[in-house]
């Protein structure tokens, strides 16, 4: 079943402030039944100051009750585990998990002030006192209100950040691209994809997980000229990772991860062999992916083909085919565009039954 990012549709989570403000500006401007001229002063007084309580108390309750209902079950049952894993990576589940029940808990506390409130309002021996009790049963839903600002702010820097995560569709197939910084990963999602992932000669550019779309065409046979339709291909563009442990991995590092983990159905490794210094580590890198993703096929590419020179070139795949026998290495250009995008169509192609196992497995659905 497909799937997009649940955190857009959130409304944004307002500070205590005005939150409350809203809710009192509400209750102040709605009209009460039963106070016209005719009623007695003090029954008239009674009847608004108490049905004034009544509002606040639903209005703060019901704003309350929908940032919590507003925010998807932390379950991968229910959102993608890729959301769970982000949530549980940026924010902490548990944490979240208890901001807000704090508002559910905010609101029944505010739902006792009015009932404490009410009967000493109709009881009310004068104009004054039933007033007196409205500002108070008012001052006190406000105090509660006040005390959850923190955590209405914190919430909502959750919303905020996690509507910036990509929106994945659970019937896609999904490629995700792998390798250690500057690489040329993003380089080579916005040569395929309709992606624009940010672009830069530094480590680290990315610093969140980017998807694009690729279309991988079928034809009626071998010697088809025109496809008769096309299967569209999530590609995932990942922060870098380097060569280290998972419990020394930063944030952006463990959000790679996140994205092999839960989305990965197939997986392009990018090397760079010009930066000289960390060959090595680009080789424990694979070696940790090709250990721990074992099922899932694995392209790999060594990328800027073209800053390499002829010398370069042979050393490369005479240290590749001793090293590495078994494992076929692409070397290409980044700025040829079509090479890479028929590879990765020949690579789908040639993998597309064990892609369409993994996304059976994980209940998502067939290409």
């Amino acid at each position: 079943m497909p799937s997009t990012n649940p955190f857009r549709s959130i409304i944004p989570v307002p500070r205590a402030d005005k939150l409350f403000l809203m809710a009192h500006n509400n209750v102040m401007k709605t009209s009460i039944r039963g106070t016209s001229e005719s009623v007695p002063p003090l029954q008239r007084i009674r009847k608004k100051e108490a049905t004034r309580i009544e509002l606040l108390s639903k209005e703060l309750r019901n704003r309350l009750f929908r940032i919590v209902e507003d925010f998807p079950r932390m379950d991968a049952e229910i959102i993608t585990g890729f959301y769970v894993e982000i949530l549980d990576l940026s924010f902490g589940l548990d944490k979240i998990r208890k901001t807000l029940g704090s508002f559910s808990g905010a609101a029944d506390v505010v739902w006792k002030i009015k009932r404490e409130h009410l009967g000493a309002v109709w009881n009310a021996r004068s104009v004054l006192a039933a007033k007196t009790i409205r500002r108070a049963a008012f001052g006190r839903m406000k105090s509660v209100i006040i005390k959850l600002d923190a955590r209405l702010e914190f919430i909502e820097g959750v919303r905020a950040r996690m509507r910036g995560m990509p929106g994945i569709d659970l019937d896609q197939p999904t490629i995700c691209i792998a390798g250690y910084p500057n690489v040329g990963k993003s380089s080579l999602v916005n040569a395929v994809t309709s992606a624009t992932p940010e672009i830069g000669a530094y480590p680290f550019t990315t610093k969140e997980v980017t998807l694009g779309h690729l279309k991988i065409p079928i034809f009626v046979s071998s010697i088809s000229e025109r496809p008769i339709s096309h299967i569209s291909c999530q590609i995932v563009d990942t922060p870098g990772i380097l060569d280290r442990s998972l419990t020394e991995m930063k944030e952006i590092e463990l959000r790679a991860i996140a994205a092999l983990k839960t989305l990965a159905t197939a997986i392009v490794f990018i090397f760079d062999f010009t930066q000289e210094t960390s060959i090595t580590s680009q080789i424990n890198l694979l070696d940790q992916i090709s250990q721990n993703f074992r099922e899932v096929p694995l392209l790999l590419i060594c990328g800027k083909e073209d800053l390499l020179n002829e010398s370069q070139k042979k050393q490369l795949q005479a240290f590749w085919e001793q090293n590495f026998p078994q494992k076929v290495l692409h070397l290409l250009s980044m700025n040829n565009k079509e090479e890479i995008r028929q590879l990765l169509i020949v690579f789908f192609e040639e993998n597309r039954t064990q892609i369409q196992q993994i996304m059976k497995k994980r209940k998502i659905g067939e290409i």
